[in-house]
This record gives C-alpha cells, sequence and structure tokens, in this order.
C-alpha cells in the first residue's frame, strides 16, 4: 500500500493539474517588449503554435494581438504596472493560420518582473471536455515528480491562485464543502476564507441561493464537463455585483470526480460598459432620427417657400427639381401629360451633375415609354400609387417600361441606385403627371420614410401648379375685364364727346335764344354728369380687380386746393350755400398722387354741395407729421355741412358701392352711390381714410379726409416751381396742314370746329378716317400735327403710328382716344406719340395742346 502524498505533493499535483491542464492558458511574458518566456499547453494550442517555436522565442503577445485589441493591452499594461495585477478583460489573439480567437485573460505581475497570464479561450466551449482528458492524464504523470518540484508547484500555484483576480473557489466533489478559496473572494464576499473552508452553501449563503448553487454544482459533478451558470447579482459590501462563473470537476486517476474548481468573473464593470454603451447607441439612435425629422422639417419649409415665391408654372417646377437635388435626390425628373393625355413629355430635368441632365433627355428621346408596361410611370399614372424600384429590380423595370431590346450598357447609363415614383395630381382628377426621384449613391435604397417625404412635397407642388393655374385664369379674366371696360369706355365716350362738343361750340353761339341757350347748357350739364358716371363705374372697376396704381408725383398742394375749390365754387353757388376753404400752414410741395387726391375732395366735397339746400361748407386742411418715419407727412381735410344729415341705421351702409342713405335720396338727388366709396378706396390706398366724424339729421354732417405723402426735397421743389411756370408756345409754320383721324364722322366734323375755333382755317385741315388712309395721306402730304384716334377698323392708331416712323415721318403725332383707363396715356407715349388727348375732348384741352407744341397760334 502506497504511502498518502504530503501536502507539498498535493500541491504540486493541483498546481500541475491547472497549468498543464486544457481548462485556461497560463503563459509568462515580459511585459516591455511582449515576449513570451513560457506557456502552457493550452495556450499554445489554442493559437497553433508549438514548444519548439516557443523555445526559440517567436511568440511575443505583441505581434500576436490583433490592432484592435492593442488599446486594451496598453491600458492592461499601465494597469499592471500601477496595482500588480488586472481583473478579467477580453481580448483578440491572431492564431497562426490567421483567425482570430476571442479570449478571457488576466495579469498578475511577480517581483521579478515576470507577468503571468491566465488565459481562457472562450470561442470553443465544446473543447472543454477533451481538455478536462488531458488533465487527467498529467494528474498521473505528476504523482512521479520528486516533492521538491511538488512544493515548488506549490508556491507557484498558490501565488496565481492568491493574486488571480478573479475568484476561485475548490469543493470536495463528495460533500460539496469548500477547501480553497483565494483572496478575491474573500474581498468580493467580505467573508475569510476560515469563515467557508470545510462548510457548505447553506452554512454560508441563503436556503434558496444554497439550492441553486447545489444543483449546478451537482450538474457539473454528474456530467462531467465543465458548464456556465447565468449572470448573477450579488450583493456586496461594494453593492450590487454581477458575477459570472464557471464551475468545472476536477477528475481522479479513475475518471471519477475528486472536486469541484469554480473560477467566478466580477463582470459588474463589463456589464455596466455594456448598458452604457446600449444608452449611449439608444440615444444616437433617437438623436440621429431626431436630427432626420428636424431636417425633413426644414427641407419641407424650404420647399413650401419656394413653391409659394411664384406663379409660373416651369419657374415653379425648376425651383422643385432643383431644391430636391440639393438635399434629397440625385436627380428629379418631372414629367407631364400632355393636352390630349397621350403622351408624357418632360417638363423638368435637374441633376447634381449638368452632364447628366443632357443624357437624361437623349435617352429618354431615344426610347419612349411604354404606355402598357406593367411597370414605371404608366401604372404610376394608371393607378395614382407611388412606387420604388432598387438596383435589382432595375433591368426588369428598364426592359418592361421601356422595351426588352436595350442593352445592358443602356439600361442603367447614370447607375442608378434607386429610383423613387410618386404620381402628380393636380386637383381631384387623376394624375396629371410624375415626379421621378433617382439616387445614385451606392447600395442606397429609398425607404418607406423617404416615400412619405416625396408624396408631401410632390403634393405641396401639385397645390402650387394648382395655385397657379387658377392666377392664370384670374389673370385671363382679368384682362378680359380691363379690355372690356377699355372698349366700354371707348364706345361710350366716343358719341359722348361728339354730343358735348357740339354743346359746347352751341354754347359759345350769340345768336341762340335764352330758350335755346339753356336747352343746350342742360344737354351739356347731363352729358357732363353721365361722363361722371362712366368715370366712377370704371374707377370702382378697376379697384376691384386692382388695377389702380398709385403714382408718387411732386405737386404743389395749394394749387390744387385753388383748382379744386374753383371747380366747385361754382356748383356751390348756384345752390346759394357758401363754400368755404381754410388752409393751416400747408406745405407748397409734396409727393403723392395728385389726380386721386384731387377726385378724392371732388367727390366729398361734392357730396356735401349736393346734399346742402342752404347754409354754408367748409373745408379745413391742416398737415401733421408722421411719428414713424420723418420723411413722410399726413393731410387731413375736414368737410363741414349744414345739409340734410345722415341717420343713424343708415350710416353703416354709407360706404357701400351702390348705395346711398335711403330711397328718396336716390329719388331726390340721383347718383350712383359710388362717390363714398370710391374715395375711401382710393384714400386707403394713399395711406390715409375717409370717415363720418359726426352727423344730424337738418343740420349737417362732418366727414374727415386723410392721406399720407411724402415730404419734397429742396431739389423737387425747385424742379416743380421751374415747370410749373407757363410753357413757351411752340408755334405752327403760318399755313402748315392739320389731319384729324377719326372712323366716326361726329368727331371728324366736331374737331375740325374746335380746330377752326382755334384759329386754324378750314383749307388746313384735312380728315382721314383709319389709319390705312392716314398713313397714305401723311405719305404725299407734310402735316403739322396729326390728331391721330387710337381704335380704328383695318389699321389701328398704334399700328398707323408704328408705319409712318418705319417711312421716317417727322411730323407731330397726338394720340386722341376714347380710353380712359388708368395706364392708357403712358402707353400711348412710349409708343411714340407726341401728345395725348382725351375724348370728349374739350377746346379748352386742344388749345392747349396745340399751344404746347407751337411758337405762336397761327393766322
Amino acid at each position: 500500500m502506497s504511502e498518502p502524498l504530503s501536502s507539498n505533493s498535493q500541491a504540486e499535483l493541483r498546481y500541475r493539474t491547472i497549468y498543464e491542464s486544457n481548462m485556461i492558458g497560463i503563459v509568462s511574458t515580459n511585459l516591455e517588449d511582449g515576449s513570451i518566456y513560457d506557456a502552457n499547453d493550452y495556450f499554445l494550442k489554442m493559437l497553433g503554435y508549438s514548444r519548439e517555436e516557443l523555445l526559440r522565442g517567436d511568440l511575443n503577445w505583441q505581434k500576436l494581438t490583433t490592432p484592435e485589441a492593442a488599446e486594451a493591452s496598453r491600458e492592461a499594461q499601465k494597469t499592471i504596472l500601477r496595482s500588480g495585477s488586472v481583473q478579467t478583460f477580453e481580448k483578440e489573439y491572431f492564431h497562426k493560420d490567421g483567425h482570430r480567437i476571442q479570449v478571457l485573460i488576466t495579469l498578475t505581475l511577480f517581483q521579478d518582473g515576470t507577468v503571468i497570464g491566465l488565459v481562457m479561450d472562450i470561442s470553443h466551449r465544446k473543447a472543454v471536455e477533451r481538455q478536462l482528458e488531458e488533465v487527467n492524464l498529467k494528474l498521473e504523470d505528476m504523482v512521479s515528480q520528486r516533492t521538491m518540484e511538488l512544493q515548488q508547484s506549490e508556491a507557484f500555484l498558490g501565488a496565481i491562485i492568491e493574486n488571480i483576480p478573479s475568484m476561485i473557489f475548490v469543493k470536495r466533489a463528495r460533500d460539496l464543502r469548500y477547501v480553497r478559496v483565494n483572496r478575491a473572494m474573500e474581498k468580493l464576499l467580505s467573508i475569510s476564507r476560515t469563515e467557508l473552508i470545510g462548510k457548505t452553501d447553506y452554512e454560508a449563503f441563503s436556503f434558496s441561493r444554497s439550492q441553486r448553487y447545489e444543483a449546478e454544482d451537482r450538474r457539473a459533478l454528474m456530467t462531467g464537463r465543465a458548464i456556465e451558470t447565468p449572470l448573477e447579482e450579488l450583493e456586496t459590501e461594494r453593492g450590487l455585483r454581477c458575477i459570472h462563473t464557471m464551475k468545472i470537476p476536477i477528475l481522479n486517476k479513475d475518471g471519477k470526480p475528486e472536486y469541484l474548481l469554480g473560477v467566478i468573473h466580477d463582470v459588474t464593470e463589463m456589464k455596466q460598459a455594456e448598458e452604457q454603451s446600449l444608452a449611449l447607441l439608444q440615444e444616437q439612435i433617437m438623436r440621429e432620427e431626431a436630427e432626420i425629422r428636424a431636417r425633413q422639417m426644414s427641407f419641407l419649409s424650404d420647399m413650401s417657400f419656394l413653391l409659394s415665391s411664384s406663379f409660373d408654372r416651369k419657374e415653379l417646377m425648376k425651383l422643385f427639381a432643383q431644391r430636391v437635388i440639393s438635399s434629397f435626390a440625385d436627380v428629379c425628373v418631372i414629367e407631364i401629360l400632355d393636352e390630349e393625355a397621350l403622351d408624357i413629355v418632360l417638363a423638368e430635368v435637374a441633376a447634381a451633375k449638368v452632364e447628366d441632365v443632357e443624357i437624361i433627355k437623349r435617352w429618354r428621346q431615344a426610347h419612349p415609354m411604354r404606355w402598357d408596361s406593367p411597370t414605371g410611370s404608366a401604372q404610376v399614372l394608371q393607378k395614382g400609387v407611388s412606387t420604388i424600384i432598387n438596383q435589382a429590380e432595375l433591368r426588369e423595370y428598364v426592359a418592361n417600361t421601356f422595351g426588352a431590346d436595350i442593352s445592358d450598357l443602356e439600361s442603367n447609363p447614370l447607375s442608378v441606385s434607386s429610383l423613387l415614383l410618386v404620381p402628380l395630381k393636380i386637383g381631384e382628377k387623376k394624375p396629371d403627371g410624375v415626379v421621378v426621384f433617382v439616387s445614385r449613391k451606392s447600395g442606397y435604397q429609398f425607404s418607406d420614410n423617404d416615400k412619405f417625404v416625396a408624396e408631401e412635397i410632390v403634393r405641396r407642388l401639385a397645390v402650387a401648379l394648382e395655385n397657379a393655374n387658377l392666377y392664370l385664369k384670374a389673370q385671363e379674366a382679368s384682362h378680359a375685364k380691363t379690355s372690356f371696360l377699355a372698349n366700354m369706355s371707348h364706345e361710350i365716350r366716343t358719341p359722348l364727346g361728339a354730343m358735348l362738343g357740339f354743346a359746347e361750340i352751341l354754347c359759345s353761339d350769340t345768336n341762340l335764344s335764352c330758350e335755346q341757350k339753356e336747352a343746350v347748357e342742360t344737354v351739356a350739364r347731363n352729358g357732363q354728369q353721365l361722363l361722371r358716371i362712366v368715370d366712377e363705374i370704371l374707377d370702382i372697376s378697376k379697384v376691384e380687380s386692382q388695377h389702380i396704381l398709385i403714382e408718387q408725383i411732386p405737386f404743389s398742394l395749394p394749387l390744387l386746393l385753388k383748382d379744386i375749390s374753383q371747380l366747385l365754387r361754382g356748383r356751390a353757388e348756384e345752390k346759394g350755400v357758401d363754400l368755404e376753404l381754410h388752409c393751416e400752414q400747408l406745405p407748397e410741395i409734396i409727393v403723392s398722387d395728385p389726380t386721386r387726391l384731387r377726385q378724392i375732395l371732388i367727390n366729398v366735397i361734392g357730396n356735401a354741395i349736393k346734399f346742402t339746400d342752404h347754409g354754408r361748407i367748409s373745408v379745413e386742411a391742416s398737415q401733421m407729421s408722421s411719428p414713424d418715419d420723418l420723411q413722410k407727412g399726413r393731410l387731413e381735410f375736414r368737410i363741414c355741412d349744414t345739409g340734410v344729415g345722415i341717420s343713424p341705421e343708415h350710416r353703416l351702409q354709407l360706404f357701400q358701392a351702390f348705395v346711398q342713405a335711403d330711397s328718396s335720396t336716390t329719388r331726390r338727388f340721383g347718383g350712383t352711390g359710388l362717390g363714398l366709396f370710391l374715395s375711401r378706396k382710393l384714400a386707403r390706398l394713399l395711406g390715409g381714410d375717409v370717415i363720418l366724424e359726426s352727423s344730424t339729421l337738418g343740420e349737417g354732417s362732418t366727414f374727415v379726409v386723410t392721406t399720407e405723402y411724402t415730404k419734397a426735397s429742396k431739389e423737387v421743389i425747385e424742379c416743380v416751381r421751374e415747370h410749373s411756370r407757363e410753357p413757351v408756345p411752340l408755334a405752327l409754320t403760318k399755313g402748315s396742314r392739320v389731319l384729324i383721324v377719326d372712323d366716326a364722322a361726329d368727331n371728324r366734323e366736331l374737331f375740325r370746329h374746335f380746330l377752326k375755333r382755334a384759329g386754324i382755317s378750314d383749307q388746313q385741315i384735312d380728315t382721314a378716317e383709319t389709319g390705312k388712309e392716314a398713313v397714305e395721306k401723311a405719305s404725299r402730304e407734310a402735316y403739322g400735327i396729326i390728331l391721330m384716334d387710337i381704335q380704328m377698323p383695318e389699321m389701328d392708331g398704334y399700328q398707323a403710328l408704328a408705319e409712318l416712323k418705319r417711312r421716317h415721318y417727322q411730323g407731330a403725332i397726338v394720340a386722341l382716344t376714347a380710353h380712359a383707363m388708368k395706364g392708357d396715356k403712358e402707353k400711348c407715349l412710349r409708343a411714340g406719340f407726341d401728345g395725348y388727348l382725351q375724348k370728349p375732348l374739350k377746346l379748352e384741352d386742344l388749345q392747349r395742346t396745340l399751344g404746347f407744341m407751337n411758337n405762336s397760334h397761327p393766322s
């Protein structure tokens, strides 16, 4: 019977069991140069090297370490120099054949500078059983080793076990009592080894925890294999720690479990780092999603702003496509159905690379789309549903959409990675076109989120295009209305001009009896009233269609008020009413619209005259500075009358179009009810207003008119004063002829009478019915002046002017027109006319025009 092994022999045996087992790799290495002095077979086999290569010095941990793990190794190097040991950490080694091995490694620094590393291969768990068999063989060999070696091995193993940062315990297999506990386990559990050795788990831990530990121990011993237990949370004095345990049965020579080795790793920091990394990853994902949403909202906002900047369809599509390629896609193609809806045409193409635009246009011209295609724009138009086509489907898409005979080289000339086709639906009907978004980024595919954004911006494009269509129709309607108003002005003013002209001639005839003269004056007065009604209707139409343009012209305010006073004083005197004008330090020259200011004041003051039968009308004019702009000023006109007054119930209707105070007012005083309505509109266009300040039935009313003006500079004031002087007349040469061009015989005769009264003899006057006849006569005869009607058959006044200019005609040509729309005078002057006269023509206007164009009156 053999003698029992001494304690040293037992230590040597346990050391050799661990050192030469396959359960963990043990290496001795130099920390600075990385050379490996010694390594157990587990380590060598794990990396595919032989002991001969180890002895030759071929192994170096710095070279074996992968680049990605180099930083972790350097940190471990710093830690071990500082504390003498490193807790278990993960790293990667290169196997000799080049593949990578994931390991768990723990390092301990000895006094002689040697670093002992415990390395565990965690990528090949199934090799544990084979490693255990090798351990049993090694245990049999170690029994015959010398006692001294066993003692050294025991000391070496004890040093490793005591200094290793991982917790290690050993239990007897037969009763699961602790026989060994290292320092790391004592530190973690805050229990001395004397309190644990010789005891079971039931004597140290809670009953439920001890039951679980026992079950795990029994399973490892029964299977004879190493097992890993699930991660476990353990309450310690250092707080809650997360541990990972591996339990390995130690077999005797008969292959029976004798001990149970437990290796516990504290992975708390590792788990926290993983949780922190996961939290950071989730935060990054959320931040990226928020950034994506913010970019999308910014993109949609920018697109809405762009699409509201124009009403031109072509411009809108161009702006849209250019914005798309700046941040959403590499290429944007807008395809629109033609008017017959029989073909689809390229309406707009934009690409990040300019040369790609021509490639697309040439490609589409060479390969027309098939309307019976099951894919592409045809299907999107028919179904009205967006579709995404990725690179894998691109060849089939091109073949189905454009023909199967297209070569592989042609099928993807732009190296397209993904297509997104979205229907363009203007209004509530079927789609009117398709917007194609193209991505050329390698591997990128449009997502459902991209499709949502694309559909939204295409919807906004459709709304913008629909608004552009409505705007175009409104413009066409407005132009038609303007044309109608201009024509109506011409048609009404032409006969009115003849009536008023001849009435003016008859009024100046001294041979008329009093009764005849009174009748002619009645005709003239009613004709002027009719003319005012036409002017008011035209003005209100222009206000409603926003065609009234406010001018900014420097003019003399006192002269304007004097002119208005002289014009209206006669009307007031006819009714026996006094008209008083009071001005308080008004500026001499202002910049505003004198025509509209004159119209407002004549309407409001004239209204007061109309509704006042006795008493007086006072107009108080004053000025005030603008608090916001030192270059601006405000005028206030207070018109007080002693007329019929306005009842409270009728004040709300006072400024409505075509409405007067009551029906009796309309019957008694007449009028269209447009005066105050139009005056308020014009005053507001001038930056002011017209309000009824007070009114009492039977006592009178007070209206206040305000307008804004710009203060004139000294230079402007001097210029206005200079031009306010009487002009020096430019004379016709004696005997010069005048040509009257008008298609209305009555007007030609009227103008002949006016010219004769202006001092031109009948022999100097010639007439023409059309522009063509006028051109022929002017080509044969030199005229000092041509009075040219604008609207005529065959050749109108503009055409006649252009033809005369082409023939180098040098005489003066004055436009004579019944058109009275805003801008007609400017249009005539821009066309090249030397002057402008408006029908109904007044004798004084004709004389003034002739005076401006002549040096002296013709004899």
